[in-house]
């Protein structure tokens, strides 16, 4: 879901370095990334064969669309009974889902939250640029499930959706989205980011020019790596552990989040040398220059490996 490029060309706004160690969910550093920094490039296939997708977001709680009733009417682009640009749905106990498959129109969306009662300030930019900061005073200590991760539309190629619980919103606290697209729609990116008090107009500046990204850490069980032939994926901690110390490996733990439904894809939670429970799943190993063993992890078995969005052979070859 992410473009680590676009990733890295947030980082001067963000406190810590998304995937770093320090990105728990409920923790300092987690809130002071300000917000579900994300960038979409919408138009994969779901089941498509793809790399591995880290949500630079495991540094935000996640919420669950709350049951209830739809308040209000579903805003539609042409009148067909199908949104083609955006729609913003709210359940009765305060709950707001944002589905967008079009970043084109930031003044009917900012309109929409608003008719919602979600205090929102939604402003368009020219693709490649960004809103000069600072705008106000951004909140640290962030209500834990205020918004969700972003995810994928159930059912759709383009376009994400994501959700607001507008009961956490404190006095005089907003939701600050910026959106751009290119114009033709092939590759958009949104921030969001929750202030209090006054928030000055945006100001389009020129974006920080993209970095690539060499990772500390790369799997280990691909073709030419030192656990070639030993598969990980899906077994237990239990199952894996022996056959590492076995070689000697020092290993260490990534505890992964999930978005809500698993639609694949994940957060980097934290790292630890601590054990977890034999009974956790591992979904894959990746090792560094070092020789240092890391295994994604999670404390319960999901109907998917979320490291590759389901099996790992229909990304990655077994010859």
């Amino acid at each position: 879901m992410k473009n680590i490029d676009e990733i890295d060309a947030m980082k001067p706004l963000a406190r810590i370095e998304p995937g770093g160690q320090g990105g728990s969910p409920s923790g300092a550093g987690a809130r002071a990334l300000l917000a579900a920094i994300t960038s979409e490039e919408p138009g994969a296939l779901p089941g498509k064969a793809r790399k591995p997708r880290k949500l630079a977001l495991g540094l935000v709680a996640v919420v669950a669309l709350a049951a209830g009733v739809v308040v209000g009417p579903v805003m539609l682009a042409d009148g067909s009974g199908v949104p083609t640009s955006y729609a913003v749905t709210k359940t009765a106990d305060g709950m707001v889902t944002i589905q967008i498959r079009d970043f084109h129109d930031a003044a009917g969306l900012r309109k929409r939250l608003q008719a919602l009662g979600v205090p929102a300030i939604v402003d368009q930019v020219p693709y490649g640029q960004m809103c000069r900061e600072p705008r106000g005073k951004h909140v640290l200590d962030i209500p834990q499930g205020l918004y969700s991760l972003s995810e994928n539309i159930p059912g759709e190629t383009q376009g994400w959706q994501m959700r607001i619980d507008t009961k956490l919103f404190r006095p005089g606290q907003t939701f600050v989205w910026t959106i751009s697209a290119k114009a033709n729609g092939e590759s958009s990116h949104t921030s969001t980011y929750l202030m209090e008090g006054p928030v000055a107009p945006c100001e389009p500046v020129p974006a920080p020019m993209p970095k690539r990204h060499k990772p500390e850490f790369v799997i280990a069980t691909d073709k030419g790596r030192s656990l070639e032939g030993f598969r990980v994926d899906e077994k237990t901690v239990g199952e894996v552990l022996p056959e590492l110390k076995r070689r000697g490996k020092k290993v260490i733990f990534l505890i992964i989040s999930i978005p809500p439904g698993n639609p694949g894809g994940y957060g980097e939670e934290r790292t630890q040398t601590k054990p977890v429970g034999d009974d956790w799943i591992v979904w894959e190993a990746e090792e560094n220059a070092k020789g240092v063993i890391r295994l994604l992890v999670t404390d319960k078995r999901y109907d998917k490996n979320p490291v590759y969005g389901g099996p790992r052979d229909a990304v990655i070859p077994t010859d």
